[in-house]
């Protein structure tokens, strides 16, 4: 009887130790669709609103003036507006209307008193940006396209009140 035990207990742990050998493999699909995407001035991750993309601030001028130049300083305050786009991709900046335009010019306003100002693409201010222009940028690489913008403002003729005269200009970026 203990011989016949002894048998099954064998021949029980031969099957278990057979069975426990086996290996099986498999594989883990990994995959990432990446689209083309544009940001400004460095931001980390695509925006639906960029919030304010930089400034044009003119010196402070007297009430009686003649001409005062300004350039764009990007949001992140250094020197001018920056678009970083995906490789290939073909960016175009189009600026806007401002929010004080009058008969095709732009205005800056303050309590009912306004002064037209204009914006261009050259620090020698002769090619314009009209409202509504698109602006082309080169084909994007792995380096930020530099947008600079500048401006100018003629008071001569005009005698304002003292006050902060502002304007914004709507800016759209597309690719």
């Amino acid at each position: 009887m203990f011989r016949l035990h002894f048998l099954a207990s064998v021949a029980a742990f031969a099957t278990i130790a057979t069975s426990a050998g086996a290996d099986t493999a498999g594989t883990i699909d990994v995959s990432l669709n990446v689209t083309s995407a544009c940001v400004i001035n460095g931001a980390a991750a695509l925006q639906a609103n960029a919030g304010t993309v930089g400034t044009l601030r003119f010196p402070d001028q007297p009430g009686v003036f003649g001409t005062a130049d300004a350039e764009l300083v990007g949001a992140a305050g250094t020197g001018a507006m920056s678009v970083l786009c995906s490789p290939g991709v073909s960016p175009k900046l189009t600026i806007g209307s401002g929010s004080h335009d009058a008969a095709g010019r732009r205005q800056l306003a303050y309590n009912g008193m306004s002064v037209p100002y204009r914006l261009f693409t050259d620090a020698s201010r002769t090619t314009e940006i009209g409202i509504g222009q698109q602006i082309a940028l080169p084909v994007a690489t792995n380096t930020a396209a530099v947008v600079p913008i500048y401006s100018r403002i003629s008071g001569a003729g005009y005698v304002l009140p003292a006050g902060a005269y502002v304007d914004t200009v709507q800016v759209t970026l597309s690719w």
